[in-house]
Formats: C-alpha cells, structure tokens, sequence
C-alpha cells in the first residue's frame, strides 16, 4: 500500500521540523532526477520532511563521516551538490570532473570519493575544498565505490572491462585488479571489511571478494540486470536489485545461491539497509515510488510514491548518532 505525499505549508512547520531532526531516528534521502531535487524523508513516520533543489541530474547519494553533511553527484551539471543536514540547505556546490555519479565517503577524514564515469578516475575531495585533493585512474566507466571502515582501501567497479579495482589509500596507488562477471556496477562492504559484493549486470550474478586476499571467492546467480547490493550482517543475507526483473534477490551468503525474490518496483535501482528497524529502502527509477521492506519477513511492507526518475544509488540512509 502506497503513501502520497500531502501538500504541506512550506513542506513542514518550524516546530515539527525541529521535533523531527531532535531524534535519533533515520532519514532516507532520495534523489529525483525529473524535478533535479533531494527528498529527506523520516523512516519512522514516512513522512516528507523537505524537498531542496540540487543539481541537474542528481544520482548517487553518500553520508558524511560527522552525520552534518550529505553530498550528491550531479552528472548533468557535473559537480557535486553539499546538504548541510541541520539547516536542511544546500551550502556548497563542488566541480567534480566529466560524469560523477558512485559517491563513497570516509569514515576516518572528513572527505569524499567520487567515480568519473567518462573521464575513468576517482576524485578525492577533502570537505570545504573546491578543488580535488587527489586523483586516482581507474578503468572504463568507474561506476560503484566504497571504502573500508579502516579507511586504507578503496575498491571501485569498471563496468565496461568486468573488474574492479582496489586502491591503497595513504599510498594512492593500485593494489589489484580484481576480474568479475559482466557490467559491474554496484559494490557494498561487509561491515567488517573482510568482503566486497559486486554486482554484475551483464551477467546477472553477484561476486564474492576476499578483499584482505584480493581475491574473487565465488559467484552466485541472481536476477536479471541486478544493480546495487545492500548487507544485512546479521543474517549475513545479501539484497540485490535487479532492473530487468523488478524484484530484490535475498541471497543466503552462508549457503552460497539466493534464497528467494521479492516483487517491487519497476526498475529498481538503488538500495540501502536500515539496520535498527530491519528494513530496506529500494527506490524504483521507472514506478517512481520506493518500496519498503521488512527483511526478517522478507515482504513488502508499503511504498513511498515520488515520480518517474527517482534515484538513490549509494549509502542514502542518514543515521544520527
């Protein structure tokens, strides 16, 4: 069942705003590339909190280290738009190379990552700076990245040479490139670090990598066109969108091959785990809506309806600490 949107006078009033962002509970922001603006919706309620305008083309979605920043990637105006998460405003507006879209912050400095999806590099932007503070040159089309809780590796998929690759951060150099399925696109970490899950696009399986070891494990099957993953440690279960199919394939990591599919969404893409209330926010790019749903029942439990062109690819979940 569907939640739209009620008009709401100037999206919310000063005091319930304040309520809202006084509480530890998370916020799921969602990008909408039709209307080129960022929603910040409070999981609890489900509610709109506000709409703010970003830039042309918004895409990937990454929290800063200290909660107080969101950054995304504009691939159209091509620059990355800064959200200041306590005025609600958008404070900064960074160049950010030919075609950035995969964001990835780190969790030791205050600095974000972004893959050039044209140019074939990483960005590295330290925050407040306007100018990069490294680069670092990948293979054709960068598209996925993350980066471990140690913040000493960096790994990246290059969705048109099937790998990926692993950077060494302090040394800002190439450490191995690591072969995959087809048409990588999204990578999610295991909360540990000790693993990488790669979604393979063209050829409709996940990859398993050792990342201490640089090594593909093993790959399991999944939907049609699967796109991002998101981690559950708990169950030590992976959800993975697939585009082609509308469905999230719960893959069981233990016993290596997916459990089952659930049903959203046309053309689900971008997917994150909110860990406290066992819940996955999957946005669907052509429904237009983001579906919801209770990971320990494995059901669809409600969707949130936007428009045609929603997107959140990355870390889109804000949790305050």
């Amino acid at each position: 069942m569907g939640l739209r949107h009620r008009a709401v006078a100037g999206t919310v009033g000063a005091l319930m705003l304040a309520s809202v962002l006084a509480h530890a509970a998370p916020f799921a922001l969602i990008a909408d590339g039709s209307k080129n603006t960022v929603s910040l919706i409070d999981v609890a309620s489900r509610a709109l909190i506000k709409t703010i305008a970003v830039g042309d083309g918004p895409a990937g979605i990454a929290v800063g280290r200290d909660k107080r920043h969101v950054y995304i990637s504009n691939m159209n105006s091509r620059d990355i738009s800064v959200l200041d998460t306590r005025r609600l405003e958008i404070t900064d507006t960074i160049p950010a190379g030919a075609a950035p879209f995969g964001l990835a912050t780190d969790p030791k400095r205050d600095r974000i990552y972004v893959a050039d999806s044209k140019r074939g590099t990483i960005i590295a932007f330290d925050h407040g700076a306007q100018s990069p503070a490294f680069e670092l040159v990948t293979g054709n089309t960068p598209v996925g990245i993350a980066v471990n809780s140690e913040a000493s590796r960096i790994i990246v998929s290059n969705h048109d040479d099937n790998n990926v690759m692993l950077f060494d951060i302090t040394m800002r150099k190439l450490l191995a490139t690591i072969p995959v399925g087809s048409a990588p696109v999204g990578v999610t970490l295991s909360s540990d670090g000790s693993r990488a899950f790669v979604a393979n696009q063209g050829s409709n399986n996940i990859t398993v990598i050792n990342l201490p070891l640089a090594q593909a494990l093993f790959n399991i099957p999944v939907g049609k066109g699967p796109y991002a993953i998101a981690h559950d440690p708990k169950s030590d279960y992976l959800f993975v969108t697939n585009q082609h199919e509308n469905s999230i394939s719960v893959v069981d990591l233990k016993k290596r091959r997916e459990r089952t599919q659930i049903a959203v969404g046309e053309h689900p893409q971008g997917i994150d785990f909110i860990a406290s209330h066992r819940q996955l926010y999957v946005v669907n790019l052509l429904s237009g809506a983001v579906s919801i749903i209770d990971t320990d029942m494995l059901e669809v439990i409600g969707a949130i309806r936007f428009g045609v062109g929603v997107r959140a690819f990355g870390k889109f979940i804000l949790q305050r600490p």
